[in-house]
């Protein structure tokens, strides 16, 4: 029987701040094999980035794993590895595509540059076949004109071509791995469409894992395999995206369901949205930290936290009290 390309298994992560103490992940665990997508959704603050730099260690020096949590990549286990041997396995077996492609590119170096350092780290290519080879890598995520863009900088490009250009250095040396933290970020529709079907045409094409973070239900219903809903820094619901998106267990995930804007409804509909606000993750929660904000709420949602359970079958598990009534 294989093995998942990616195990986490109680991934926690503390950040120290002035303030004191935020468990910003408490508690992850998720398999991801290869060639699947793991959609992982919540609203911001949720914890969702943090866990994907925790995943590769891309955490500010105040930010702590906890020794608990395993995280085991390709079969090896990376919780001990040094900072050396991690950048060994960054860029050739996982990479990242961050929300920003403005912040993440470098202001002051030009595109080809940013492409080839990576080919040239960890491909030890000589500088020029790797200057050809970030040709060819802007033309694979359909940028026009390759052999121009590699002399611009990063100002001189648009946010969709930024994007491309930050999609090309992730995938430049072919990883298994690909965690694309919220890709579409200020992008419009319609470009934000494109890169999406970017990403799913090189998924099939290298047979590559993805890890895909977004706040919009909708968007991860359509494009992942399994969806994992994040909330407080936990994961409350977990399911393969059909039966989730058909019978969603925790009213969370309800919620957000509910806020998705629908073709079908008249002019002027009022949009939906969740009343209050997220946990203020500096201070202890008792009970489900949902439950403020949950018209299901009871004495024990408020006093003891639920664990993730699995419901009759074993790919459908939620943390919740008052569970929703299943659909048959």
């Amino acid at each position: 029987m294989s093995i998942p390309l990616l195990s986490v298994k109680h991934l926690t992560t503390d950040i120290h701040l002035e303030q004191g103490k935020v468990r910003a992940v408490r508690d992850v665990s998720f398999d991801l094999w290869q060639g699947k997508t793991i959609g992982i959704v919540g609203e911001s603050g949720c914890g969702k980035s943090i866990l994907c730099k925790s995943i590769l260690k891309l955490l500010p020096a105040y930010a702590h794993i906890l020794e608990k949590s395993q995280i085991i990549f390709n079969g090896r286990s990376i919780n001990n590895l040094t900072e050396k041997e991690l950048n060994k396995i960054r860029g050739q077996g996982a990479a990242m595509i961050f929300q920003d492609p403005l912040s993440s590119l470098n202001p002051v170096m030009k595109i080809g540059h940013q492409v080839t350092e990576t080919l040239l780290y960890h491909l030890k290519m000589e500088e020029e076949p790797a200057l050809k080879k970030a040709e060819d890598l802007l033309k694979a995520v359909g940028i026009a004109n390759p052999s121009q863009r590699i002399d611009q900088y990063p100002h001189q490009l648009s946010g969709g071509l930024r994007q491309r250009v930050a999609i090309a250095i992730a995938l430049a040396c072919e990883p298994k791995l690909l965690i694309a933290d919220e890709p579409t970020t200020a992008l419009d529709v319609t470009v934000q469409a494109e890169i999406l079907d970017l990403l799913d045409h090189l998924q099939i094409q290298r047979n590559m894992a993805m890890i895909l973070v977004t706040h919009d239900f909708g968007l991860a219903a359509c494009r992942a395999d399994e969806i994992a809903v994040m909330y407080g820094g936990k994961i409350v619901e977990y399911a393969p995206a059909e039966k989730l998106l058909a019978n969603p267990r925790m009213p969370y995930t309800k919620a957000l369901i509910n806020a998705i804007p629908r073709l079908e409804d008249p002019p002027h509909t009022p949009l939906q949205f969740i009343e209050g606000q997220p946990p203020n993750m500096m201070i202890p929660y008792a009970g489900c930290c949902f439950a403020p904000r949950c018209s299901l709420a009871g004495h024990q949602c408020r006093d003891q936290e639920p664990l993730l359970i699995n419901d009759d079958t074993d790919d459908h598990s939620f943390a919740c009290w008052n569970p929703l009534g299943k659909i048959s």
